[in-house]
């Protein structure tokens, strides 16, 4: 195992700035996860931590050792591709033992790691087999295996679960994080899918057109998000624009609301903004919804206007206060409201971002 680290790193190609500046600290063992949208740059990191693009500027650790100028395959690395890159012409037996033939690794010690890699990831029985009479499940286990034989110390995945379809994906999923935590790698994993990141990672840097915009537990992405572009990119959520109306008050539209400012009066004033303006965000499962009217602070009357049943959870759009509000209430058994409802907006739920 070793650690990762990035320093002010950055890589262009022509007038793209693919990477700006991203600075991170992969550590030790730890499940580390780069989340992001399509061209923000998460990839390139990734190949950039696996020495096929050298960075323009700054620098690359594996544990202690600045590996800017190593190739690929003296830096301890193994990486598992998106299309996974098994050789068709060659057994499940003959790609998996590829690397170690490549290392000059002995016959009787080659067949013993390549038995022990298609063990760990539950494919004894197909060696003979060849990848195109194997599902895609089966061949992401055998790039998998290919990448874990050769014993590296960092293993990179690629968004390795994209050409899977829904359930296997999540079966999948948490068959390599309980693989993880049993070999105690260092994995640096890549996807655009933020349930898939949320579910599996101990830590998430989410990026956005070459820039790092948070890094920090789930916990923390998905309820602290540091700016609206992560809040709206993880996960669901209500942006209410709001004015600081007084001491831990906000007012939206003609309605005020208790909130825990916690500073943020302060914030909007250094920023000259009249009124103090902020936005409240707010993911729809911490709305709570009402058929009557409860006693508590910051209820909404309000008019459902359109209803989804989705099985877990029954999703309302809700007009209240002059906004749509969307509102997900969890094991609704076989009763989807419609009409008139009532919107409790607990306090401990408000997200209040300072960017005005």
């Amino acid at each position: 195992m070793a650690e990762v680290r990035l320093v002010d790193v950055s890589k262009r190609f022509g007038g793209l700035a693919a990477v700006d500046r991203v600075s991170l600290h992969v550590p030790e063992g730890s499940f580390y996860t780069l989340l992001g949208p399509s061209g923000c740059g998460k990839t390139t990191t990734l190949r950039i931590v696996a020495g096929f693009y050298p960075p323009d500027r700054g620098d690359v650790f594996i544990g202690t050792t600045r590996v800017n100028d190593l190739p690929p395959y003296l830096r301890q690395t193994a990486m598992v591709f998106q299309e996974y890159a098994l050789f068709p012409h060659m057994t499940v037996f003959e790609n998996v033992a590829y690397g170690l033939r490549m290392r000059h690794v002995g016959s009787p010690d080659l067949a013993r790691r390549v038995a022990a890699a298609l063990s760990l990831v539950g494919l004894i029985g197909v060696e003979r087999t060849f990848p195109s009479r194997l599902s895609g499940g089966q061949q992401q286990r055998v790039a998998l295996a290919r990448a874990l034989v050769v014993e590296p110390e960092v293993l990179l995945l690629d968004e390795p679960l994209s050409n899977l379809d829904a359930k296997l994906r999540v079966r999948v999923r948490t068959e390599i994080r309980q693989l993880q935590r049993q070999l105690g790698k260092t994995v640096l994993y890549v996807t655009h899918d933020q349930e898939e990141a949320l579910a599996i990672s101990d830590r998430i840097a989410v990026m956005d057109r070459g820039r790092v915009q948070q890094i920090g537990t789930p916990v923390e992405i998905y309820h602290h998000p540091a700016n609206r572009f992560v809040a709206d990119f993880v996960g669901l959520a209500n942006f209410v624009e709001a004015e600081v109306a007084g001491p831990d008050t906000l007012r939206v539209g003609k309605v005020i609301l208790r909130a825990p400012l916690d500073g943020t009066r302060q914030h909007a004033a250094q920023g000259g903004v009249a009124g103090g303006r902020v936005t409240l965000v707010l993911r729809p499962e911490a709305i709570r919804l009402h058929r009557l009217a409860p006693q508590a602070d910051n209820v909404l009357p309000g008019q459902i206007r359109t209803a989804s049943f989705l099985g877990t959870l029954a999703r309302y759009w809700v007009e209240a206060a002059g906004l749509t509000w969307i509102v997900d209430v969890p094991s609704p058994g076989e009763t989807v409201y419609g009409g008139e409802v009532f919107l409790e907006i607990p306090r401990d739920r408000m997200h209040i971002l300072r960017e005005s």
